[in-house]
């Protein structure tokens, strides 16, 4: 879940540690804390966590520990909210240029679509530095992923847009640049809507 427990500079906070702490010792067999960015340009909130090579990884690594208590095992969600990150601390960019009423969002360029899979693999590798158990790649609910598999967030005509076999490209090659990080016994999920629910877009 996003909790939006962090201090704002993108940390774990006491309270936050308390928290997965106490779950893992009521016997939780998994818990996924979401939504973990990679570059804090791109937040959800200005609550989440950042993991990235400036993030003091101590921090982080008390939280895995601690919150992977008695058995339990913790997730880092990576996550990249693409047009839906936060003004006011954020840079909202998508697939394509949106300007709606209350959204707005300029295009990613090619150059900044082929960094991303590197920044999903490098915050991947920092979590299992830090001792987190696995990581769920972020690709639903209307975030970065999620909105280049949907048509109406995607309009490009490169080899990113047009047939679900290029929106779907992203992710595909996040999950490959992840996997090569991590290597193979390092758990990936992934988190996908069935739909969009919305008139269309993704089903």
């Amino acid at each position: 879940m996003s909790d939006s427990l962090g201090d704002g500079t993108g940390h774990p906070t006491v309270e936050q540690i308390r928290l997965y702490r106490r779950w893992a010792g009521g016997g939780v067999a998994v818990s996924i804390v979401g939504d973990v960015q990679g570059n804090a340009d791109y937040a959800e909130k200005p609550g989440n966590l950042v993991l990235n090579e400036a993030s003091d990884l101590g921090r982080f690594q008390d939280l895995a520990q601690q919150g992977g208590e008695n058995g339990t095992k913790l997730w880092l969600q990576l996550g990249h909210a693409g047009a839906l990150a936060y003004p006011p601390t954020s840079r909202p960019k998508g697939p394509s240029t949106l300007d709606l009423p209350g959204l707005y969002c300029a295009e990613l360029t090619t150059d900044e679509i082929h960094q991303l899979p590197s920044e999903f693999a490098r915050t991947a590798r920092l979590a299992r530095q830090a001792g987190f158990s696995g990581v769920q790649v972020h690709a639903a609910h209307g975030f970065l992923l999620s909105q280049f598999l949907s048509p109406l967030f995607n309009k490009r005509s490169n080899p990113y847009g047009g047939a679900i076999a290029n929106r779907m490209r992203l992710l595909v090659e996040t999950i490959d640049a992840i996997r090569a990080a991590v290597g193979l016994s390092f758990p990936i999920a992934v988190k996908l809507n069935s739909s969009d629910q919305l008139v269309g877009g993704l089903d």
